[in-house]
């Protein structure tokens, strides 16, 4: 590592206008502390946890400091059945949703918001590991035999397997074998012994293995790398890995929701064809009811720059809580969040802006929004060179807002069901008025639809 380069970096990215130099000391002291492993790919959530500090302040100086030449940026692809990195990306112009792990043989659809993963490591000018990024694997596989071996050592471990079929792999160099075990146990004073060699290219010497019930010593020769490994797990793999037992990383969906990703990145979109599927993300529609009066009393000028008053209070909003605005359509906007709390957080205080807005401005002056939520599935894809989304969440969450009033919150049923949405409701001083039954345009059967508005004083 070239830690005079590092430190001149660093110090040339404190010097930055707005700087959090509180988060850019917290990540200076986890490089100093941290692994050569944990540096291939640097996980935002590890230095948040070392220093206490929240993604929120982490992560945009991470993005500094890609721009600044101190980190390289990666859009990682996890498996969703051994969450090993399946394919990696430095830039999102460059990402497939399309992919294939070669240690399951398992074709998946990546999903945006699950198994898109993006990581950090310092640039290659300050230090070059040329180590093939790997995870480790979840405690939910029972991995066994875990370990790392230098070129031309040999290093072993013992450890007890019982009847079954089970695959053995390497992370890093992607060899693998079936190891079968079968017949009668050995006696607890018996060892059986295993000798692997990690040969050049993706191959072990041997490609499947029979051994005994009982305690086993497997002992890896590296021939062939400058480091391999081995882990053993059970042949049969989970369907999909539950995301509550892999540690925590950021995810692609979370990284666009940052406004210092889209103030720096925003030119990084998918290509044309490429979409990426998203398990569930929340959407929301407003839009100014009565804007063609307004216009027509007002003239243009006037009421042009009314609305833009009114996108400035908004978008404020929306990046005050996690959200991104994705479009302008007119005088509506649509905007995304992880969670419906943090949407509905956003949209209580733009509300009450607005108010504050309108208060000493004549009627015809005054700006009355609508509002509609929807949380769902959704496809990422590039719509005029930016990010947008399309699919049934989309359309739904456009028709509910059609379905409020002035000063009013229309949202589905799924995100009704959030508990911690109506605890957030209640908190912040919404009143559920009104549970209705609609039929919305281009969606099949009558949808739930639920109505809000904020209480006085709130």
């Amino acid at each position: 590592m070239d830690t005079n380069l590092l430190n001149h970096k660093i110090s040339k990215l404190r010097q930055r206008l707005g700087a959090n130099v509180v988060a850019i000391d917290a990540i200076k002291n986890w490089l100093a502390t941290s692994d050569t492993f944990q540096r291939v790919r640097i996980n935002p959530y590890q230095v948040g946890e070392h220093s206490g500090l929240g993604l929120d302040a982490i992560v945009p100086e991470f993005l500094y400091g890609v721009t600044a030449g101190l980190f390289d940026m990666h859009w990682d692809i996890h498996c969703p059945h051994c969450n090993m990195i399946t394919a990696e990306f430095n830039n999102l112009a460059d990402t497939s949703g399309d992919c294939f792990c070669k240690i399951c043989e398992f074709n998946f659809d990546a999903d945006f918001s699950e198994r898109v993963k993006v990581t950090f490591s310092l640039s290659k000018e300050i230090e070059d590991l040329n180590i093939i990024p790997n995870c480790d694997y979840p405690a939910e596989l029972n991995p066994k035999f875990n370990m790392l071996v230098n070129f031309n050592q040999t290093e072993f471990v013992v450890d007890t397997l019982t009847t079954g079929r089970y695959r053995y792999f390497c992370p890093i160099t992607l060899s693998k074998g079936i190891l079968v075990v079968e017949g009668e146990p050995t006696k607890p004073e018996e060892l059986e012994s295993i000798q692997i060699k990690q040969l050049s290219g993706r191959d072990f010497d041997k490609k499947e293995i029979v051994v005994r019930p009982g305690k086993i010593k497997l002992e890896l020769t590296n021939l062939g790398h400058a480091i391999s490994g081995i882990y053993v797990i059970d042949d049969n793999l989970l369907d999909n890995l539950p995301l509550d037992k892999i540690p925590p990383r950021l995810s692609g969906l979370q990284l666009i929701h940052f406004p210092a990703y889209k103030r720096l990145f925003g030119n990084q979109v998918l290509s044309e064809r490429e979409q990426i599927k998203i398990r569930a993300v929340t959407v929301i529609f407003t839009d100014i009811t009565g804007s063609t009066r307004m216009y027509e009393q007002l003239g243009d000028a006037k009421a042009y720059n009314l609305v833009r008053d009114h996108f400035d209070i908004f978008f404020k909003a929306i990046n005050h809580h996690g959200g991104t605005e994705i479009k302008t359509i007119g005088d509506a906007i649509m905007a995304s969040f992880i969670t419906n709390k943090q949407a509905l957080e956003a949209v209580t205080e733009a509300l009450i802006n607005i108010k504050e807005y309108n208060r000493h401005r004549e009627d015809t002056e005054k700006v009355k929004v609508k509002v509609g939520m929807h949380r769902g599935s959704a496809v990422l894809v590039n719509l005029n060179n930016r990010l947008d989304y399309f699919g049934r969440t989309i359309n739904k969450a456009a028709r509910i807002q059609n379905l409020s009033k002035s000063d009013q919150l229309s949202f589905s049923e799924d995100v009704y069901n959030d508990e911690e949405f109506l605890s957030t409701l209640k908190y912040n001083g919404w009143l559920v008025f009104q549970k209705t039954y609609e039929d919305l345009k281009g969606i099949e059967g009558q949808q739930v639809v639920y109505k809000a508005k904020l209480l006085e004083g709130s």
